[in-house]
């Protein structure tokens, strides 16, 4: 009986796990293609509205009102992202599914070149359409940023409630919330950041605000954007959900150990290492002068995904950064095998970055067999 019921179990959940892997491979075809409405088939948008609105204390008539525009305001959500993704010349990767907290998911990466990497992973509803989807860099859910731009929008003590768990706020207390929706708009991150200092004293102690600022502070400078990381990882630097946004911050404040251990943290929470990962961390060891271990986590990279370019150009970056012409020509060489193409090693050995590598034997002798 028991392994009758273990062989139930296991056909009933199989058909959903191959669900969502259609459904992840569908939302990356359909950006990479820049299909918004192939994206929004995926969707169950009214389902996404009542994500939104739960357990926010909503009166019927608030209710109602969300509910009406929630579809319009989903459609200007995947139109920016598919804009930016345009925008950066990136692209979408389906990496696997899986189940969180009883909820089917199917996890995407997006590869947004100069912008970095990030992973979403996309809700399914029981009839296997998109209710919710995380962002991991933002570590947060769509439904909460969503709740955090209708406080602003509805000036209502239901929706405060529901926010806040109160209904002690003043005035000026909810003017800050306007004031951020008109930066927002008008793309003024620093108002916006500037902002953030007159909200509630209580949501100022909350992970959301601290991960708000890191947001904006990176559209403003160098300096506020690290001075925001620094503060979230006093503040929560213990939050293991917070540990691929704190990367950037390890890395800066040159504490390579505590960044590696923050890309390990990544890794199980997307379920595993990827050659994005592995760039990462090859990245992170080549600025601890650990080159071997770099060259290591970069040939891992070029292994998962040979079709991932970042992982032949991480191989070519250790080289440089260490003088090594075999590492830098083992890695210019398989970029060359694996995307068909030819460097034009005197070009090549011309640029300022590649001087001083052209003179290392491995890079002479490569050179020089071009030539015969």
């Amino acid at each position: 009986m028991k392994k009758l019921l273990v062989l139930l179990a296991v056909v009933m959940v199989a058909p959903l796990a191959r669900a969502d892997a259609v459904v992840g491979r569908a939302i990356a075809e359909a950006l990479n293609k820049g299909d918004i409405e192939a994206v929004l088939r995926t969707m169950d948008v009214e389902a996404v509205g009542r994500q939104v609105i739960k357990d926010l204390g909503l009166n019927d008539s608030d209710r109602e009102r969300v509910l009406k525009v929630f579809p319009s305001a989903v459609r200007t959500n995947v139109e920016i992202g598919v804009r930016s993704m345009q925008t950066s010349k990136g692209s979408a990767r389906f990496m696997r599914s899986g189940v969180r907290d009883s909820r089917p998911f199917a996890l995407l990466r997006y590869d947004l070149e100069d912008q970095g990497i990030d992973y979403v992973e996309y809700y399914l509803t029981s009839s296997g359409r998109v209710e919710d989807w995380y962002v991991h860099s933002l570590a947060a859910n769509f439904s909460t940023l969503a709740r955090l731009s209708l406080a602003t929008a509805l000036k209502t003590d239901s929706m405060l409630y529901g926010m806040f768990g109160t209904l002690h706020l003043t005035a000026a207390d909810t003017k800050p919330f306007a004031d951020l929706r008109t930066h927002l708009q008008a793309q003024d991150f620093a108002g916006a950041y500037r902002t953030l200092e007159r909200f509630p004293e209580e949501f100022r102690k909350t992970r959301q605000w601290a991960l708000m600022r890191v947001s904006y502070g990176g559209r403003i400078d160098e300096q506020t954007h690290r001075a925001a990381l620094r503060q979230l990882a006093k503040d929560f630097g213990g939050d293991p959900a917070l540990q691929f946004m704190l990367v950037d911050h390890y890395f800066f404040e040159q504490q390579f150990e505590r960044a590696l251990a923050a890309i390990g943290a990544l890794e199980r929470g997307i379920g595993g290492e990827d050659a994005a990962t592995m760039n990462l961390r090859g990245n992170v060891l080549l600025a601890a002068k650990r080159y071997g271990d770099a060259s290591t986590a970069c040939r891992r990279g070029m292994q998962l995904e040979p079709g991932h370019k970042a992982a032949y150009w991480c191989l070519v970056a250790v080289g440089l950064g260490h003088n090594d012409g075999k590492v830098a020509v083992e890695g210019l060489k398989a970029y060359e095998s694996a995307f068909g193409v030819r460097f034009n090693l005197d070009q090549l050995a011309a640029q300022a970055e590649y001087k001083q590598i052209a003179t290392t034997p491995e890079f002479a002798a490569w050179r020089n067999s071009r030539k015969k």
